[in-house]
């Protein structure tokens, strides 16, 4: 197809299920779900996934290997059915924008904002955080230093940003057919906080550290990607579903409540999305259970709660949240 003189390039970061735990063949089992039903078919081409001609996602930082095509199912990291919040981000975004778009999706699991995450603009912590952490350090590796500790602060990060830029910078290679095309970074999409959910210290505070922080990270991020007025999006931390929502939830959402954000960034509920179904066969230990359990649990899910039990449905309906949300402030 024809290149567009200015593509759109989406970034799309956080942690684990950011990275995505979900498989497709979940969202067969839900093809009549009011959810999924009017979006079912466009998902699919025959007896597979549809493979798209108009947005590519590259995924430098899959821990399985370094991955990038058109857009399809795949991009997960439960194998070649596997899908995250990309997969319903890329159709939503792919059906509304008439040319082409890129993802770049950008994620490590098990990583927080308090530490991994920490934007510069955030600076060190206190010196008794900073000792406090080396003495724990010191307890598996006795030769850590107090430089190696607060090398740790901001690490990821800086990886972001360098590995946007490269992923930036390769966008022609890894796309031939989007050669001598001009490339924008036209929104971001962050998915992550379980790491700092089971903080401790941050949940003394009710989390109002993790505002702040998540604020520093917006306007540090647009700035060192040189995309300062990027729409900005906050996916809902919602493993557990609507029951679990609390004070962590509210400190996600007051920071697309500040006054600086707003119609530039956006706090996307995904409570709703959780899969109570698979919720409850995995509270009945169908996952191992007899052959019929069994095959009842792998219809709807694959992992644990705090990756959304690997349900394809809730990491589709996520994604295409975001994508809507997305959407919405470019249009504004």
């Amino acid at each position: 197809m024809a290149t567009a003189e200015t593509v759109k390039v989406f970034l799309l970061t956080g942690q684990s299920n950011m990275e995505g735990k979900g498989l497709a063949a979940h969202l067969d089992t839900y093809r009549d779900d009011p959810l999924i039903r009017d979006a079912y078919d466009g998902l699919k081409s025959g007896d597979g996934w549809a493979v798209r001609d108009d947005v590519w996602i590259t995924y430098p930082t899959k821990a399985q290997g370094a991955q990038h095509g058109p857009h399809t199912a795949g991009y997960g990291t439960k194998g070649e059915n596997s899908i995250g919040p990309e997969f319903g981000f890329g159709h939503t975004v792919g059906d509304a924008i008439e040319d082409p778009v890129v993802l770049i999706k950008i994620a490590w699991g098990g990583k927080s904002l308090a530490v991994d995450f920490r934007p510069p603009s955030a600076g060190l912590p206190s010196d008794s955080v900073l000792n406090e952490m080396l003495l724990k350090s010191r307890k598996k590796k006795p030769e850590t230093t107090l430089e190696e500790v607060k090398a740790r602060y901001g690490h990821y990060y800086r990886q972001l940003v360098v590995e946007t830029e490269k992923a930036l910078a390769s966008l022609e290679k890894s796309f031939p057919n989007l050669k001598g095309s001009q490339f924008e970074i036209a929104g971001i999409v962050w998915h992550q906080g379980f790491n700092d959910v089971i903080n401790g210290t941050l949940r003394e505070t009710q989390y109002v550290d993790y505002t702040e922080w998540l604020a520093l990270f917006i306007d540090d991020l647009r700035r060192d990607l040189g995309a300062p007025e990027a729409p900005f999006v906050i996916g809902e931390l919602s493993t557990g579903g609507i029951p679990k929502r609390g004070d962590f939830q509210k400190a996600q959402a007051a920071t697309a409540a500040l006054p600086q954000f707003s119609g530039n960034v956006a706090f996307v509920p995904t409570a709703e999305y959780y899969d109570t179904k698979a919720q409850e066969l995995y509270e009945k230990n169908y996952w191992k259970g007899t052959d019929e359990e069994k095959a009842a649990w792998q219809a709807v899910g694959n992992d644990r709660p705090y990756h959304y039990l690997g349900s394809g449905k809730t990491y589709f309906l996520k994604g295409q949240a975001f994508g809507n949300a997305m959407l919405e402030m470019l249009a504004e």
